[in-house]
């Protein structure tokens, strides 16, 4: 009797301690923003995370601690989540933003990530055959693909949604008009 009366307890606090532990872990990434722009043979990758401020102080505590550790770290996370070895990323920079809004009197703690990646085109530089798949089956899994993009012009990209309980937003931006099927874009 004693053992059910404990069972039932534990039971009835996972139910109410676990989506606590998830909203405050979901709380703590706000909002993402990819933006890439297709230049040559070459993506122009950045990425905005944007945290509570606890988070914020979390990670630039660390980073401030141990600069080069933090961006290997986080260069490395990158690159297992989403660069195959036929990809690279180079010239990195991680800058740490606090913004506050005089007209909506709020402050916003994001880090804001800058690279090249290398290898997720082919052709020419004058035709280029963009790769996408690296990023957006990673990101979107198979449920969402270039298909489920907006043209916002004929030369951009985006997509809005939720991933993972996190507002997401990702934009690919070209110099010339393009064409895209699932995972590749092109010039027109």
């Amino acid at each position: 009797m004693r053992l059910r009366s404990s069972l039932i307890i534990a039971t009835i606090l996972s139910v109410l301690i676990v989506p606590l532990f998830v909203n405050l872990c979901i709380a703590a990434e706000k909002r993402r923003t990819f933006s890439l722009r297709g230049k040559g043979l070459v993506f122009h990758f950045s990425e905005e995370i944007y945290w509570s401020e606890e988070k914020y102080n979390r990670e630039y505590k660390r980073y401030s601690q141990n600069k080069k550790k933090y961006l290997e770290d986080f260069v490395g996370s990158f690159s297992s989540n989403y660069l195959s070895s036929d990809l690279d990323a180079t010239e990195w920079s991680i800058t740490f933003n606090c913004q506050y809004s005089l007209e909506n009197r709020e402050t916003l703690y994001y880090i804001f990530v800058q690279c090249k990646i290398n290898g997720a085109a082919s052709g020419t530089a004058e035709s280029p055959y963009f790769r996408t798949e690296w990023l957006l089956i990673p990101l979107l899994g198979n449920r969402i693909d270039l298909y489920g993009f907006t043209y916002l012009t004929d030369k951009m990209l985006v997509y809005e949604g939720e991933v993972n309980h996190i507002s997401t937003k990702i934009t690919f931006t070209f110099p010339r008009p393009i064409s895209h099927c699932h995972y590749h874009i092109w010039y027109r």
